[in-house]
């Protein structure tokens, strides 16, 4: 994908959103995809997935959710799920008004926790057509975060809440902590090499953003999503932070139609090799076939089938 996005921005419930928005060479409207990262990481991020899906003719918009990278909102970092969900939905709402793009038919995928934000936008936007989530990882905050730092971990994460929101109680702003703290050889320079990519990203989050993860369990919305077609594509190599356990559990109270893919790689492995051909390819058959093509409309029930039905 050689050619550079359009610098777009949308209203997201009166803050104005960034996005970049890749369209192929091609005349007619196309399928639109709305494509989401995790946390507080920038849509530039997104560039390296975008391409595979322009490739195959799909029109994409990376956004910045509010608070993040490009868009506006205040204070900056805030990482919360819920809000997240409205900026998706937004973005819904921009991608229907562009002339390139065939409103009949938007998707969306999201990577990691952008990846079960995605899939409660689509719960509660049924324009969503069909959703494909990357690297998953939060389904139940509270749970999630237990696994993650063990229940005194999360004891000691409350103690820090009860502080911070009295700081924010007496006029005080939450506190700055990190986004990524990542452990183990392969990751632990993630976030100053992403720091180092992508100059509108910052490495820090509010402390009260944890408290939304806390309370944000899209696990327990997930079955009210069929028929909206489901494809996950988790890690199933050592990957201490997009949780297999999660993506299973979510899985199973999905309806169909779902497809679960679990790829022999490790945490990075589906975001810069060697998974990545691997993981888009499935997306792009997935989006393929539930999004490009238009279903048909169920028929109408003959008249004898009816009138038994109802004796």
């Amino acid at each position: 994908m050689d050619q550079a996005p359009r610098k777009v921005t949308f209203n997201s419930l009166g803050t104005s959103c960034a996005g970049d928005l890749y369209l192929p060479e091609v005349d007619s409207p196309v399928p639109g995809l709305v494509l989401g990262h995790s946390g507080v990481m920038v849509k530039e991020a997104l560039a390296v997935f975008a391409a595979y899906f322009v490739r195959a003719g799909f029109a994409v918009l990376a956004i910045d959710y509010r608070t993040v990278g490009a868009s506006e909102g205040e204070p900056r970092g805030q990482d919360h799920p819920l809000r997240q969900v409205e900026d998706f939905r937004s973005a819904i709402s921009y991608l229907e008004g562009r002339p390139e793009v065939d409103a009949a038919r938007i998707g969306l995928w999201g990577v990691s926790v952008g990846g079960s934000v995605a899939v409660q936008a689509a719960v509660l936007d049924r324009r969503a057509k069909c959703v494909v989530v990357q690297s998953p990882s939060v389904w139940n905050g509270w749970r999630y975060l237990e696994r993650l730092v063990g229940h005194a971990g999360v004891h000691a994460l409350r103690d820090r809440l009860d502080e911070d929101w009295q700081r924010r109680y007496e006029g005080g702003a939450s506190a700055r902590v990190p986004h990524l703290s990542l452990d183990g050889e392969s990751v632990r320079d993630a976030p100053d090499v992403a720091a180092k990519m992508f100059p509108s990203y910052r490495n820090e989050k509010t402390l009260d953003s944890t408290e939304q993860l806390l309370t944000f369990a899209p696990e327990d919305l997930i079955h009210r999503l069929a028929p909206t077609p489901l494809l996950m594509i988790a890690n199933g190599g050592w990957d201490p932070y997009h949780l297999l356990e999660e993506a299973q559990s979510a899985y199973a109270k999905a309806g169909e139609p779902k497809r679960l893919e679990v790829l022999p790689y490790d945490v990075l492995g589906l975001y810069t090799g060697p998974g990545l051909d691997e993981a888009m390819a499935l997306a792009v058959d997935w989006f393929d076939r539930h999004l490009r093509v238009i279903r048909a409309v169920t028929p109408t029930p003959a008249a004898e089938p009816v009138a038994v039905m109802t004796q």
